[in-house]
């Protein structure tokens, strides 16, 4: 439909000026909370049918609380000044110089030149290799783009026809290694340190870099080895014998020796990671490890300000920034007492056991993907519905951000994850089908239950069950 983007706008806003506007104040909540619950349904329905950019939505919706008196400046713009946002400006930027380098192209193809040029050992290569760089640059798209046309060179080596069995595998492993393994790490990608900063501080403060990491691991190990199960039980060609790994070499050959540029990109992610664990312990903001890092990035050259401007995903980040402010107004302007109250029989059911925690909720959020497209904006909904239960539950509420981050990841279908999207653009749509990618994603979703459920015994040993 030609006008769809514009009807749909319109209609957002014209909802929006109902509920500000028109609809009595329900009783125990303000004008201000009104304002702000307005600005959230319009927001969402621009998000969803994607009527402006992303980014431009956000900026309205916390231009419009200032401009309609729910809450001053610095209330609004304030998430703008916190550690949050410039640990993920900071953590982009290191992932900028790892990709411009070439060094995770290296990274990837070496580990590659050690397995069996087969699928087995290709498919194997690919998830390992992702999920070692995951941590590394915390944006989906570059990895996405990235790594498919590593597994299209692949795929061509072994002679798999396009869209086969072989060719889909190859494909899903390299977006299971380097997006799906996102989960595992919380420098992994920038929606992590969106949805931790979306919760209060007292428990923004479980999550440490080291933390994220030991309370994932049991998830981590089975969606490694039921995800490697997985795609040889769906893909694996019948004769799958090894044939010369000629392709991998002459990348690497390519490529020539590790220059300058790419082992100070190596030594500062190392240093970075390596302070990331241990930020808690030395007191140190993993902030400002990120931006010293970038700091001695740009004193020796491998970032240049032509860099800042051109390869760092501003709008990304503007759009996060937005997104985190919601919290925090929302709690000023009494709006998440009020959805306690009204939202208490639905949720509290799903929030009163752990157990029953981590098989209702990743169902909820696979509902929701349907809708709901964009894995931020998924994330955000169902934090900011459970927001106002966080001081009734039974666990530490830090925990919903790790069932949230692991669960939005599906592609049943085609438009439901961007950077599958982006991956299936750089091989121009030649390798996955339609049926590779829903038998997939379907695997996917129980494994992620799976190793939610292995992961309850360890959040019990530390205390945050």
């Amino acid at each position: 439909m030609k006008h769809a983007k514009l009807i749909t706008g319109i209609i957002g806003i014209v909802l929006g000026g109902i509920i500000a506007f028109l609809i009595p104040t329900p009783q125990g909540l303000s004008h201000a909370g009104m304002v702000v619950l307005a600005s959230i349904v319009t927001a969402n329905i621009f998000w969803i049918f994607n009527v402006l950019p992303s980014f431009i939505t956000g900026l309205l919706m916390l231009c419009s609380w200032v401009l309609l008196g729910a809450v001053d400046f610095p209330t609004s713009f304030n998430i703008f000044s916190t550690t949050t946002m410039w640990i993920i400006i900071g953590g982009l930027a290191l992932g900028t110089a790892a990709t411009k380098t070439g060094l995770i192209n290296r990274m990837a193809l070496k580990i590659m030149s050690y397995l069996p040029a087969n699928f087995r050992g290709q498919s194997l290569a690919l998830m390992l290799a992702g999920t070692i760089i995951s941590p590394m640059i915390p944006s989906a798209h570059p990895k996405a783009a990235m790594s498919t046309p590593i597994a299209e060179g692949i795929s061509d080596a072994l002679s798999y026809e396009p869209k086969g069995k072989g060719s889909s595998g190859l494909f899903m492993a390299a977006i299971w290694g380097f997006i799906v393994m996102e989960a595992s790490f919380l420098s992994a990608t920038a929606q992590n340190y969106a949805f931790k900063g979306l919760i209060p501080t007292k428990y923004q403060n479980v999550l440490t870099w080291g933390n994220w990491f030991l309370l994932m691991l049991p998830w981590t190990i089975i969606a490694l080895v039921l995800g490697y199960w997985l795609l040889n039980f769906l893909f694996k060609p019948k004769n799958d014998q090894p044939v010369s790994k000629d392709f991998i070499h002459q990348k690497l050959e390519a490529m020539g020796p590790m220059s300058n540029q790419e082992k100070i990109t190596a030594a500062v992610i190392l240093v970075a990671i390596i302070f990331w664990i241990l930020g808690s312990a030395i007191k140190l903001e993993a902030a400002i490890t990120a931006l010293i890092g970038v700091c001695i990035l740009t004193a020796t050259k491998v970032l240049t300000p032509a860099d800042f401007k051109n390869r760092l995903s501003w709008d990304t980040i503007i759009f996060i920034g937005t997104v985190m402010a919601l919290g925090n107004v929302m709690k000023t302007v009494g709006l998440t007492t009020w959805l306690y109250k009204i939202l208490q029989p639905l949720i509290n059911p799903i929030l009163s056991n752990i157990w029953i925690t981590v098989i209702v909720l990743p169902i909820v959020i696979y509902l929701c993907k349907f809708v709901v497209v964009s894995l931020i904006s998924t994330g955000t909904l169902i934090v900011l519905c459970l927001l106002p239960f966080f001081s009734t539950m039974s666990f530490n509420p830090a925990l919903l951000i790790l069932i949230i981050t692991a669960s939005v990841n599906i592609w049943m279908l085609n438009y439901m994850d961007a950077p599958v999207i982006t991956g299936q653009a750089a091989v121009q749509g030649k390798m996955v089908s339609k049926s590779g990618l829903a038998k997939s994603s379907l695997g996917y979703m129980v494994i992620n239950i799976l190793g939610l459920l292995l992961c309850v015994p360890v959040w019990t040993l530390m205390g945050l069950v």
